[in-house]
């Protein structure tokens, strides 16, 4: 007996299909137009290994990026192209590229071959469902739309990655330079201790001013010991976010300061607008409506029929019979529970939508704000306050060693100079914090713009000359 149950459609015409779909699928190109979202948006180009001779290459451009000092531009690429983090960011383009394969090829056939025990009796089952070869092409679309949401969420991770580097590079590098300003602070202090202590032997200033000096040196000392206490935790939070191990760790050297904020303005209107056009998030979420739509027609067919088996019997002793059938699953609900999920899975995806628009919007233009608000301070403070401080305490210093002032303003001047140091290291950290954020959302470059001459910052009428500033500007950020 040869018995053939048929689902659907006819099994030669099923294994054609799929060996065309098989040799129709294109190459996979996710990590190239991954990887060039991603450049366009952060300057660097991730890496993906994916064999030992790929993790060695890799490795290698590692090295040779620590043989150098390490801005914030190399960290990114040195995080791209080492941190395991990424690299398994990564591998859910794999996945996602599996499940479009199956997406995109014909359902499945199954085979099915029974031999009796005894006599020649050969029972052939090939059989396919009905409704997946007939929903072949929206499935096809959902997955699509499935494989451009995998795509947009790893270039999202990719961003976010890059901006977590960045933060990290920032605390990094400003605990280090705060650090070297309580080092000059603290060594100013405690010269201007002895100095007090002798001047006191000499019977030329009251104990309270020796007094006075000895408390400054100590809180010196003190937020000398704080600063100290931030640089190893930071040193470790970014040698984590580059993926380095403890010899790679070793060699690696960053700059020494953090760069000044650039003279040009972030634009928070032209944020708004680029924030949705330019946001990974929002492209996931635009992604995944679509698969949701794409799905949305077979899933009220599915409730309503299940799967639907159409078959045929062949059978042959003695003589040749036959027969066909049509079977489906009838739910008592008639389609509803599936018709209502549906619907539901398609508002929550067009819900889901709108808020990443909205929170798209808020989060780039509240960067935006903070960025600029941050720049602005940081020049303010590079441009006047820093100058300012430093001639009032070289004017103090004349009057003191003249005799004119006490020690109380001495010391007032000199935490006076501290301070304004510490608010411009401070502010230029949080302007790099807060555009390393903006670029989660959008290409930060392309919304700068010059500033206008009514946001300059106007020179105050007692401002220091050009020379004067020439010579606090080199040491900005530090104390003397």
């Amino acid at each position: 007996m040869i018995l053939l149950r048929i689902r659907g459609a006819l099994a030669s015409g099923a294994i054609a299909l799929a060996v065309s779909g098989c040799a129709s699928i294109a190459s996979d190109s996710s990590l190239a137009e991954v990887s060039a979202l991603v450049e366009a948006r952060t300057g660097a180009a991730p890496g993906w290994a994916r064999t030992d001779e790929g993790r060695a290459a890799l490795s290698a451009s590692v090295d040779s990026l620590l043989e150098a000092r390490v801005g914030m531009d190399e960290a990114v690429a040195i995080a791209f192209l080492n941190s395991p983090a990424i690299q398994s960011d990564l591998e859910e383009l794999g996945i996602a590229r599996a499940a479009f394969l199956s997406a995109v090829l014909p359902p499945n056939p199954v085979i099915e071959v029974v031999r009796a025990a005894r006599g020649n009796e050969l029972e052939v089952g090939l059989s396919v469902s009905l409704l997946e070869l007939l929903f072949w092409p929206q499935r096809a679309r959902a997955g699509e739309a499935r494989m451009d949401a995998a795509r947009a969420d790893a270039a999202r991770r990719l961003a976010d990655a890059a901006a977590d580097v960045r933060i990290a590079y920032v605390d990094y590098v400003a605990a280090r330079q705060a650090l070297d300003l309580y080092e000059q602070a603290e060594s100013a202090g405690e010269a201007a201790r002895l100095a007090a202590q002798a001047i006191y032997a000499a019977g030329n200033i009251a104990r309270v001013d020796l007094d006075r000096q000895r408390q400054f040196a100590a809180r010196m000392t003190a937020e000398r010991m704080r600063a100290e206490g931030r640089i190893g935790p930071a040193f470790e939070r970014l040698t984590a976010v580059l993926g380095l191990d403890g010899q790679q760790a070793a060699a690696l050297q960053t700059l020494s300061r953090l760069p000044a904020p650039p003279n040009r303005v972030i634009d928070a209107d032209r944020v708004a607008a680029a924030a949705v056009s330019d946001s990974f998030p929002v492209a996931v979420a635009e992604a995944r409506l679509r698969e949701v739509a794409s799905r949305g027609g077979i899933r009220n067919v599915e409730a309503l029929l299940g799967d639907v088996e159409l078959i045929g019997e062949f059978e042959r002793r003695g003589r040749w019979s036959e027969a066909y059938g049509l079977g489906f699953r009838l739910p008592l609900d008639l389609g509803a529970s599936g018709s209502l999920r549906a619907g539901a899975e398609f508002r929550q995806a067009w819900q889901q939508l709108q808020q990443a628009r909205m929170d798209s919007r808020s989060a780039s233009r509240s960067a935006a704000m903070r960025a600029e608000a941050a720049r602005e301070l940081a020049l303010f403070h590079r441009d006047v306050s820093l100058r300012i401080s430093a001639d009032v305490f070289d004017g103090v210093v004349r009057d003191f060693n003249a005799m004119q002032i006490g020690m109380f303003e001495l010391l007032q001047a000199r935490r006076d100079r501290v301070e304004a140091g510490r608010d411009y290291v401070q502010a230029v950290a949080e302007y790099w914090q807060a555009r390393a954020d903006l670029e989660r959302h959008v290409r930060v470059a392309e919304i700068e713009t010059s500033p206008e001459p009514s946001r300059r910052q106007e020179t105050p009428a007692n401002a220091p000359s050009p020379a004067t500033h020439d010579r606090t500007h080199q040491h900005e950020g530090h104390v003397h």
